[in-house]
C-alpha cells in the first residue's frame, strides 16, 4: 500500500500552491500605508502576519514572509501557521538573501508572485520569470476591505411554488 495524500489534503495542497506569494516583509511594514505597523514597532512582525493571515483567508494561497534580523534565524514556528509560512534571515544573511534562494530553488518561479519594492529583487525576479508586486501596491491590496456582501434579495413564491415546497417537506396544506 502507497503512503499518499488524501483527496482532500491534495485538493488543499493545490489550492495553497496556486500562485503563492513570497515577500519581503520589513519592505512590506516600511511602506507606511499599513495603519498602525511600523518599523519602529517592536511587534511590527507579529502585527504583519496577524494582517498577512486575514488576507490570507481571503486569497486562499500560501504567503511566505520573510523579515531581516532573525535570532537564530529560519523558520519561525510561534509565528508560522494559517497558510502563511514566517522565516527570519539568520546573522550574515538578509531577507533579500532568503528570498533570491528561494526563486533559484522554486521548480516553478513562473508560478511564484514576489513582493517587493527593493530593485535588485525585482530585477531579480523577473529575470526568473516571477511575477512583481511593489510592496506598496500589496500594501493596499492587503488594507482593501473586503467588499460588501450582497443584499438578499426578497423571493416572492407562487401558491403553486409554496404548495410544491409544503409537499416536499411533507407539511400540511395551509
Amino acid at each position: 500500500m502507497s503512503v499518499g495524500w488524501s483527496k482532500l489534503s491534495r485538493k488543499r495542497k493545490v489550492i495553497l500552491d496556486a500562485m503563492p506569494y513570497l515577500i519581503d516583509g520589513h519592505n512590506l511594514i516600511g511602506t507606511g500605508i499599513i495603519h498602525g505597523i511600523s518599523l519602529k514597532d517592536e511587534d511590527d512582525e507579529v502585527k504583519l502576519v496577524q494582517l498577512l493571515r486575514r488576507y490570507q483567508s481571503r486569497v486562499r494561497t500560501r504567503l511566505t514572509v520573510v523579515f531581516d534580523r532573525g535570532v537564530p534565524g529560519g523558520y519561525a514556528h510561534a509565528l508560522s501557521g494559517g497558510g502563511v509560512e514566517v522565516v527570519f534571515a539568520g546573522s550574515g544573511h538578509s531577507a533579500d538573501d532568503i528570498i533570491m534562494a528561494r526563486i533559484r530553488r522554486s521548480r516553478n518561479p513562473a508560478a511564484l508572485r514576489v513582493v517587493s519594492s527593493d530593485r535588485t529583487i525585482q530585477q531579480f525576479a523577473k529575470a526568473h520569470g516571477c511575477r512583481v508586486i511593489s510592496a506598496a501596491d500589496f500594501a493596499r491590496e492587503v488594507v482593501r476591505p473586503l467588499p460588501a456582501p450582497a443584499k438578499d434579495e426578497d423571493v416572492h413564491l407562487s401558491e403553486e411554488e409554496i404548495e410544491e415546497w409544503l409537499r416536499l417537506f411533507g407539511q400540511n396544506k395551509r
